[in-house]
């Protein structure tokens, strides 16, 4: 026998969601989270039906010195092509139509259900974005993590973006300085298909509980097709090994030498000049960090900025920090 409750809404749920009136009262969304990054991100339609590729240049032609009377060799550019695919996202609610005719307000009971699921789908894109990884789920896109997670001192791999903090063991963080754009990094959809999260209200529907029994119940449809396209590997660059157990007991020199690394990670972009829109993207104990910092005396490059009904932000080398729920503060030390 399947436990009731586990996969649809219950008389308990629905008691635990009226206000004193017997209506359905406002949720408190205590567990939402907060990831930025899925405001920033572009996005664009894949090129291919199950994602996009991109084909990107590795190597220059030569270019010879001619002496007179002699000639010179050819010489060409060379190309390689990546793929990167998109991922399924689906989940399905479904409320009992009995438990549905009980309540005076059954739309606005609804409506606060399918938020739950809108939240949910947001922080798993947001999850996957930093740590999907199609080695361990190959229904998974590939995130940033996967992508950058080997240090290199050659310039053409995705190595060369990283730079180190020295931190060890399993309590450390990643500060992410990423630049989106059309020819840079952005989300991508399959081709032939619509952008951002489907809900389709499929109405009253003959369903089966886990244990294969029918009832009718009111069906809502949830499905996302999001992927992650890094066009050029050279507009992202990743502060990795942050150990976040000693963070606020570090030196003022210790501080500043992380200070010091994410500018050496700023610095690894290649063309901040180009047309793209850079955002560094961090924990909440490095969001932290970066605020106590501007009580450093000696602190040029951390500022905040107050515009006119917005909270204050922060930003570090003229660039806005955003505290990003998704980044885990458990990441193991890469090397």
């Amino acid at each position: 026998m399947a436990t009731l409750g586990q996969y649809s809404l219950t008389l308990e749920d629905w008691r635990k969601r009226l206000n004193p009136q017997g209506l359905t009262d406002t949720v408190i969304e205590t567990m939402n989270q907060t990831n930025p990054i899925l405001k920033d991100m572009k996005w664009a339609e894949g090129n291919l039906p199950t994602g996009n590729m991109t084909t990107q240049r590795t190597e220059l032609p030569t270019i010879y010195t001619r002496a007179l009377n002699r000639g010179v060799q050819n010489s060409k550019s060379k190309t390689k092509q990546v793929t990167d695919t998109c991922t399924i996202y689906e989940a399905h609610s479904k409320v009992d139509t009995k438990l549905l005719k009980m309540m005076n307000d059954a739309q606005a009971f609804r409506a606060s259900e399918d938020l739950s699921f809108v939240e949910s789908f947001n922080q798993k894109l947001a999850g996957d974005l930093m740590y999907g990884d199609s080695n361990t789920n190959p229904d998974q896109f590939n995130g940033f993590n996967v992508r950058y997670n080997k240090l290199s001192s050659n310039k053409g791999d995705a190595g060369y973006q990283i730079i180190s903090a020295g931190g060890t063991g399993a309590t450390n963080t990643s500060m992410w300085f990423v630049c989106w754009g059309d020819n840079s990094v952005h989300g991508i959809f399959p081709k032939g298909s619509q952008a951002g999260l489907s809900v389709e209200q499929k109405g009253e529907q003959l369903v089966t509980d886990a244990d294969g029994l029918e009832y009718y119940a009111y069906l809502t449809k949830f499905e996302w097709n999001p992927g992650l396209a890094v066009r050029n590997h050279r507009f992202v660059s990743r502060l990795a090994n942050i150990d976040v157990s000693t963070l606020f007991t570090l030196t003022s020199d210790q501080k500043r030498a992380i200070v010091e690394k994410a500018i050496l990670a700023k610095n690894r972009i290649q063309n901040l000049d180009a047309r793209v829109t850079p955002a560094w993207y961090v924990s909440d104990n490095m969001y932290s960090f970066f605020e106590t910092y501007l009580i450093d005396k000696n602190n040029v490059h951390v500022t905040r900025q107050e515009l006119a009904g917005k909270c204050p932000e922060l930003y570090f080398a003229g660039y806005p920090i955003r505290k990003c729920d998704a980044i885990l503060e458990t990441e193991s030390a890469i090397s």
